[in-house]
């Protein structure tokens, strides 16, 4: 389960609903009984690293010890998609052995967008009960409905949650009145399916835009951005001209731990407001509550994504039209209406604490799994 889910784990964990499991569909014969021993110390030894008590949790061997749980959550991405195609195509061996199964199947369609034809033809020979995602992708997706609109299960949207470390450090006052705005920019997209509809291969071609133009917009806008896909090209161009790439990989490295190294808590409570510009797959990114946690004033695109969990712009957040001259409209105007701006970032702080807390948002899912099981 990825970083960005671990707040979700840990509620299950404490609440004595969750199981952890080894990979369960092994080879047959001794093969297979070596499989399930180094599968088991792995998930032991992930257990213990993790500082999971052992003892707030189950765990899962074998298929018949697998077929007496009442719900498992299958991560769509890795199990039956990936973004290399050969690899997406292995999930057909698991969704087939788990199709028949009784267990009320969860999916999250994290990265969904990857390969979406094979991941949809997995899903549907697995015939999940339940899928979920940040946004209602049945109701509020186009992209999605295109290769996944007959895929069995309804849907259910679970929003992200800020993790505790994200809280206002700083006053509002004592802010720099700009917008800072920060995200990666992944590697462009090489799926026919994915460039045929949006017409080019960008996942977040806002951030894309910002970051080309961070030194025309530096009055307004701050931009901490990284662009993998500009480090593998830079890497491409070094070894195509007979370079060994030594040079290139070291200042590759010195940038992702400029990145990845940042106090992010500390970048959102730097500004009285901030972005994290969606994905045209209709997903939002986790920084956009994190932000709103700090207590700075959120700027996204007005989208089904945000009103379905009670965000409202122009009271806990501030909307616009998904351009670079639309956002540099609305920054102008709060720049100088910063009394609004402290009323939307106040609102936003108290929806991210409150509405979104983990009590709040965990237990309205797990209500809906045990709904699911009855």
């Amino acid at each position: 389960m990825p970083n960005k889910y671990e707040g979700l784990f840990d509620f299950l964990v404490n609440s004595g609903s969750a199981s952890v499991s080894t990979s369960i569909m092994f080879r047959s014969g001794l093969p297979g009984w070596l499989d399930l021993l180094i599968d088991s110390m792995r998930l032991f030894l992930w257990v213990l690293l993790n500082r999971i008590n052992p003892f707030k949790v189950k765990f899962i061997f074998t298929r018949r010890q697998f077929e007496k749980a009442d719900a498992v959550v299958f991560m769509h991405y890795g199990y039956f998609t990936h973004e290399n195609i050969e690899m997406a195509c292995k999930g057909a061996e698991l969704a087939k052995y788990f199709a028949n199964s009784k267990v009320k199947k969860i999916v999250h369609l994290t990265h969904y967008l990857y390969n979406p034809k094979v991941g949809a033809d997995n899903l549907r020979t697995l015939d999940p009960d339940l899928l979920v995602a940040e946004n209602d992708l049945k109701e509020n997706s186009k992209y999605f409905n295109r290769y996944f609109d007959d895929v069995a299960g309804d849907f259910y949207q679970l929003p992200y949650v800020a993790g505790v470390r994200f809280d206002r450090r700083r006053a509002f006052g004592e802010r720099v009145n700009k917008l800072g705005v920060t995200g990666s920019i992944t590697y462009k997209l090489q799926d026919p399916e994915f460039i045929d509809f949006f017409g080019q291969g960008e996942l977040q071609p806002m951030r894309r835009k910002l970051y080309q133009q961070r030194a025309n917009i530096a009055d307004q806008i701050d931009c901490l951005i990284y662009d993998l896909d500009e480090s593998r090209r830079m890497l491409a161009e070094a070894e195509s001209s007979g370079d060994t790439g030594q040079e290139v990989r070291a200042k590759i490295k010195a940038l992702q731990r400029e990145y990845y190294n940042t106090d992010i808590v500390e970048f959102f409570n730097r500004y009285t407001m901030f972005s994290v510009p969606e994905e045209v797959c209709d997903l939002p990114g986790i920084g956009f509550i994190e932000g709103m946690a700090c207590g700075t004033a959120y700027f996204g695109i007005d989208d089904p994504m945000y009103r379905s969990i009670g965000m409202i712009p122009g009271i806990n957040y501030v909307a616009y039209d998904g351009t670079v001259s639309g956002l540099l409209e609305k920054i102008t105007y709060y720049q100088m209406h910063l009394d609004e701006l402290e009323s939307i970032a106040n609102l936003g702080y108290q929806f991210a604490h409150e509405k979104m807390s983990k009590e709040e948002v965990y237990s309205a899912m797990l209500a809906r799994i045990e709904e699911l099981i009855r």
